[in-house]
């Protein structure tokens, strides 16, 4: 929902002001920065204290309450990109009082439950009592933590140079103030006074269901409740949508919900995914926005892309590219929240190249359970930036807590048939189908995003053929 920013160094007051600018597009509803114990907000920002530790936060406001950030408590200040989708349990068990409207004070107020005077301590006992999506920084004056969510849904970059240590939600606010040597934290770790530590476990696959018909119960409940937690507090949400069962799945679920919902495709005149969005879409009833794009829009939008997701891998351009224009149809039509599919394929073995490791399941396994641990990397930060360069929240129901343990439980034989298996992810298939999805869209093999929205192959066949690809990227 926003964006969060730290510098350590020396008067780093026009370091930060020249990142919260950077970054304006993932939070133009606001700003706020904490120096010296004083918090400053908006145009007051200019007037702040200069110091040797800053942190600064640029907001989206979703529901229309949320706060201007950085928070304080007694002890404590914070500046967090968050979805919290307990806040209310948390609320209610610790009876917090809250001073705003926003789910990310509950972050902080839990912080100051655990604290005793030991920040590192108190950090540790508070995130896994968090469900959620989020980025934070937190310091007690002595102290500053840096944490992201187990999974990796909210990007969180960090780097040094000879004078400053620096942390941020996107890397072009580090280059900004000339730091290029840039790492994106790893979720199983914390940034406690600019050094790296470990705090969480990797995922790890292991089977445990010895029952199809419970297993598929216990996921299509976690699917579920996932949903609601990311629609709660919401009257309308926007849905990145291919025709695929992942998407079509959410879709089902969203109206069951009653929660009122668009769906966004875009993809070339001659597009499988756009044939297949038009007709199911028409068969669940509910609206599509489409968008048709040619080798113009690619060209077009080939460098702006680039420039987002901050990568120059062309798979990741393909499916970033694909996002960035779906999302920018969301924001059109003023949407604040779009959910999307992800996650999928790495808990259900959606890819093609899983079914080849068909017969050796122990292999099979280490090659999910590394893809689920490095999603954040490969697929998770590239999505984000693609959204929230319209600014647009995405949101990720597969990649709930308790949809990972679920799925993370799962016999290989629940998601793969054969090495020969042309449609994959059996189980959620089958989830989607007693949801009420028909049974040929329920069933239909699936290509990925950018070779079904036909972006992918005019990248490759017309940029690159034309030699365009090293001149787009300069």
């Amino acid at each position: 929902m926003c964006s969060i920013i730290g510098v350590v160094g020396e008067n780093v007051k026009s370091d930060i002001i020249n990142m919260l600018h950077t970054l304006k597009h993932r939070g133009p509803d606001g700003c706020g920065v904490y120096s010296r114990g004083k918090i400053y907000l908006n145009n007051d920002i200019l007037d702040c204290e200069d110091s040797s530790f800053i942190i600064a936060h640029n907001l989206l406001s979703i529901v229309g309450c949320d706060e201007l950030q950085p928070f304080m408590s007694e002890n404590l200040v914070l500046v967090s990109n968050a979805e919290i989708y307990n806040y209310k349990e948390l609320i209610s068990k610790y009876d917090f009082d809250l001073s705003s409207n926003s789910d990310c004070e509950v972050i902080l107020k839990l912080i100051e439950h655990n604290y005793h005077d030991n920040l590192k301590e108190a950090i540790l006992k508070s995130i896994d009592l968090l469900d959620g999506d989020y980025a934070f920084c937190v310091s007690d004056g002595k102290d500053y933590v840096v944490v992201r969510d187990n999974v990796g849904v909210k990007p969180l970059y960090y780097g040094s140079n000879c004078d400053k240590f620096a942390f941020a939600s996107e890397q072009k606010a580090l280059q900004k103030i000339g730091i290029n040597d840039i790492y994106n934290l790893n979720p199983r770790f914390m940034i406690y006074n600019g050094d790296v530590i470990q705090i969480r476990d990797c995922y790890k696959r292991c089977d445990f269901y010895n029952d199809y018909d419970v297993a598929k119960e216990k996921l299509k409940n976690a699917i579920v409740r996932s949903v609601r937690k990311r629609v709660q507090d919401l009257d309308e949400v926007a849905l990145l949508f291919s025709g695929g069962v992942d998407s079509t799945l959410i879709a089902l679920i969203l109206k069951k919900l009653g929660i009122k919902t668009t769906l966004y495709s875009v993809g070339v005149e001659t597009s499988q995914d756009l044939k297949y969005a038009k007709k199911i879409a028409h068969d669940i009833d509910i609206p599509l926005t489409i968008q048709i794009i040619n080798q113009e829009i690619i060209e077009k939008s080939f460098y702006p892309t680039v420039n987002t997701i901050e990568d120059t891998n062309l798979m990741k351009i393909g499916v970033g590219m694909t996002i960035k224009l779906t999302s920018h149809l969301a924001h059109m039509d003023n949407h604040k929240v779009i959910l999307s599919g992800q996650g999928a394929d790495e808990l259900f073995a959606g890819y093609n190249r899983y079914k080849k490791k068909y017969t050796n399941h122990d292999l099979l396994n280490e090659e999910l359970t590394h893809d689920l641990n490095n999603i954040y990397d490969v697929n998770l930060e590239r999505d984000d930036k693609a959204t929230m360069s319209n600014s647009v929240e995405l949101r990720v129901p597969f990649l709930d807590k308790d949809v990972i343990d679920v799925a993370s439980h799962m016999p290989i034989d629940y998601l793969l048939d054969s090495c020969d298996d042309k449609i994959r992810k059996h189980i959620l298939r089958d989830v989607a189908y007693e949801l009420g999805l028909f049974k040929e869209a329920a069933y239909r093999p699936k290509k990925a995003a950018q070779y079904g929205t036909g972006i992918d192959k005019i990248i490759k066949k017309k940029i690159i053929k034309k030699q365009q690809y090293n001149k787009i990227l300069k």
